[in-house]
């Protein structure tokens, strides 16, 4: 049997989310799809920063996030809630700069114009636009109870929504993600706020329903969800070869 190192067995540590017991589900979070890839979702349409790294293959095009601490500048990835408005937002309609090293150079000195230096930040950051950040939670990554899946297509039971969460409820009897197309009993009442990469849905069934879910490479299926209980109906983003 191959030994495993002490540093290897530190490192599994942080790879295990631990679950937790939340009486309500978070504004924003993080899921694990079955297939290791990882979905950003907001029950927000707004008050949220989705922080993605993107740089064009000509590297003069870019875009992403950092978070400032002790003056320093560190790449961060993720979703972030952001309640309040930012704390400065500039916006350059000729560009900062099309070099990433030069946007943190001005970046740094952004934060010492407005006197941010000393200051603990999300900063989200494009050729064009510098967004700043003095109130920000990062959201976690939880895992819940799989009820059932059909190929990528899941289905988790969730935590219930705040009421202080004010997030508007709308009804609807289908819904489709990418190749699956879901059918419900009857209109159920659901919240749609962000998700990436993929697709996700939080339904709330007001009586006991039956979804019908049918795809073009699976026989149709069936499953029951109980009444005045969450679930998240999520797909994570087909993969392109």
């Amino acid at each position: 049997m191959p030994q495993i190192s002490s540093q290897e067995i530190q490192t599994k540590k942080y790879e295990v989310k631990i679950l937790r017991q939340i009486e309500y589900l978070p504004k924003v979070f993080m899921i694990k799809h079955l297939n290791g890839q990882v979905t950003k979702i907001s029950l927000l349409q707004k008050y949220f920063v989705n922080c993605t790294k993107y740089i064009s293959k000509s590297e003069s095009r870019f875009h992403g996030c950092f978070k400032y601490k002790n003056e320093k500048l560190i790449e961060t990835r993720g979703i972030y809630y952001t309640p309040i408005l930012e704390t400065v937002r500039i916006f350059n309609r000729n560009e900062f700069s099309k070099d990433l090293e030069k946007m943190k150079y001005v970046i740094m000195q952004t934060l010492k114009d407005y006197n941010l230096a000393n200051s603990r930040l999300l900063i989200e950051y494009s050729n064009f636009e510098i967004n700043i950040y003095d109130y920000f939670v990062k959201g976690k990554l939880y895992q819940f109870p799989l009820i059932f899946n059909q190929d990528y297509l899941e289905i988790y039971e969730v935590p219930p929504i705040s009421p202080k969460a004010n997030v508007e409820p709308f009804y609807k009897k289908n819904l489709v993600f990418y190749e699956h197309e879901v059918q419900f009993s009857n209109d159920v009442k659901m919240f749609d706020g962000f998700s990436d990469p993929g697709e996700a849905v939080v339904i709330n069934p007001e009586s006991d329903i039956t979804l019908t879910i049918k795809s073009s490479t699976n026989s149709e299926s069936s499953v029951m969800l109980k009444a005045n209980r969450y679930y998240l109906i999520t797909h994570p983003r087909p993969r392109t070869r």
